[in-house]
C-alpha cells in the first residue's frame, strides 16, 4: 500500500535559485508513494502583506544570498531503488492555492520589454477558489530595476492603483519547475529548462498529468517549485501569475523504460514532448526530433510515417520565451495511434 508523506516548505526543505546533486535528501519514498508537498512563490516580496505567511517570511529572512538564481525549490526527495537511466514519473494528484493572492510581473526580461521602455510593472492578483478564477486586484510601478531575486516592496513604499477593469482568468495551477537532480556536479542555475526538467514552464503540468524524466543520479532527487496560478503559452511578459501552491504528487519508478533527451508530459489525451534552444527555430526543431523518436519507438513504426502524422495532427506550442533558453512543446494526440500496440520498453 502506498504511503502518504508530507513535506512542508521551510528553511530545511527549500533551496533558492539552483540545483546541486550534492544536496542531501529531505525524504525517502518508495515507488507509488504519495507526497503532500508545498511550493512557494519566489515573487512573494511584491506584496508581503498578502503573499507572506510566517514560513515564507522566515525563508526570505534566512536566504540572504540569492544571487545564484530565481526560483524557490522544494526537495530533493530520494526514490528508493532508483538508478541513473531509470524513468521517474511525477504525477500531480491535486493542487490548491496556499493563499489567495499571487504576483505577475511586466519584467525587464519579458518579450516586449523594449516596447515598454524597460519599465517594470507589478500586478497583484486575487483568487476566487469557488469560481476557480483569478483576477488583477491592483498594480504599481516597480520602484527600481528588478536586478536580483527575492526583492521585497514594503506596503506604503509604492502607490497601489486598483484595477477596475473586470478581467477574470481561469485558475491554471501548475508547477513551472520540477524534475530530478542533474548528473553534472556543482551548482546549476534554476533559470533555464533542462533535459532533467528544471524551469520548463509548461502550463499543462496540472492535476491529473504525469511528468516523465530520467534519473541522473542514484535516488533521482525529485523536486518541485515555481508554482503558478495561471500562465499562457509563451509566458510573454516574463512571468505568469506566480503563487504559492500546496500540491499532492505521486512518485513512480519505472525500470527498463526508454526515454530520449527531454521530459515528457502525459495528460491522458495527449503526450507532450519538449525542445529547447536559444531561438524558437532551434527549440521547435528539437521538439520535433523528440516527437518523431518517441512515437516511432513507442509503436515500432517508421519515422517517415510519424513525421507525416505529426505534420497533419501534431500541435507545436511555444512553452516560454522568458528564460533565455526558449521552449517549445509538441502536443501529440493519443487517439491518432489508438489502433497500434505500444512497445513494452516505452513509457
Amino acid at each position: 500500500m502506498s504511503k502518504v508523506h508530507k513535506v512542508e516548505a521551510n528553511i530545511e526543505t527549500v533551496k533558492w535559485g539552483y540545483f546541486d546533486n550534492s544536496w542531501e535528501p529531505i525524504l525517502e519514498v518508495e515507488s507509488g508513494d504519495i507526497v503532500d508537498i508545498e511550493a512557494l512563490n519566489h515573487q512573494s516580496g511584491d506584496a508581503p502583506d498578502l503573499l507572506f505567511d510566517e514560513k515564507i517570511k522566515e525563508i526570505y529572512e534566512h536566504f540572504t544570498d540569492r544571487n545564484m538564481g530565481d526560483h524557490l525549490i522544494t526537495g530533493p526527495i530520494y526514490v528508493k531503488d532508483a538508478e541513473p537511466g531509470d524513468v521517474i514519473e511525477i504525477k500531480i494528484i491535486d493542487m490548491k492555492p496556499r493563499m489567495n493572492y499571487g504576483s505577475q510581473v511586466l519584467a525587464n526580461w519579458g518579450n516586449l520589454s523594449n516596447e515598454f521602455n524597460r519599465e517594470e510593472t507589478i500586478f497583484i492578483y486575487e483568487v476566487d477558489t469557488e469560481k476557480n478564477i483569478t483576477y488583477p486586484l491592483f498594480t504599481y510601478d516597480y520602484p527600481r530595476p528588478i536586478n536580483a531575486p527575492g526583492l521585497v516592496t514594503e506596503p506604503g513604499s509604492v502607490e497601489r492603483k486598483p484595477v477596475k477593469d473586470k478581467i477574470t482568468l481561469p485558475l491554471n495551477l501548475h508547477f513551472g519547475t520540477a524534475g530530478v537532480l542533474p548528473a553534472k556536479e556543482g551548482k546549476m542555475h534554476s533559470l533555464e529548462p533542462k533535459n532533467f526538467g528544471g524551469n520548463f514552464d509548461n502550463k499543462n503540468f496540472v492535476k491529473g498529468t504525469s511528468l516523465y524524466t530520467r534519473a541522473q543520479i542514484k535516488g533521482a532527487g525529485v523536486f518541485v517549485g515555481d508554482s503558478h496560478f495561471a500562465q499562457g503559452d509563451g509566458e510573454l511578459s516574463g512571468t505568469g501569475v506566480e503563487g504559492s501552491v500546496n500540491g499532492r504528487i505521486q512518485i513512480n519508478l519505472h525500470k527498463n523504460k526508454k526515454m530520449f533527451k527531454n521530459i515528457i508530459l502525459d495528460s491522458g489525451e495527449h503526450w507532450e514532448v519538449h525542445g529547447y534552444g536559444h531561438t524558437l527555430d532551434l527549440a521547435a526543431h528539437e521538439a520535433a526530433i523528440e516527437a518523431v523518436d518517441f512515437i516511432s519507438h513507442r509503436f515500432n513504426i517508421s519515422k517517415e510515417l510519424v513525421y507525416s502524422t505529426l505534420s497533419a495532427k501534431g500541435d507545436f506550442h511555444i512553452t516560454q520565451v522568458a528564460n533565455g533558453v526558449k521552449g517549445v512543446h509538441c502536443r501529440i494526440l493519443k487517439e491518432a495511434y489508438k489502433n497500434l500496440e505500444a512497445n513494452d520498453e516505452s513509457i
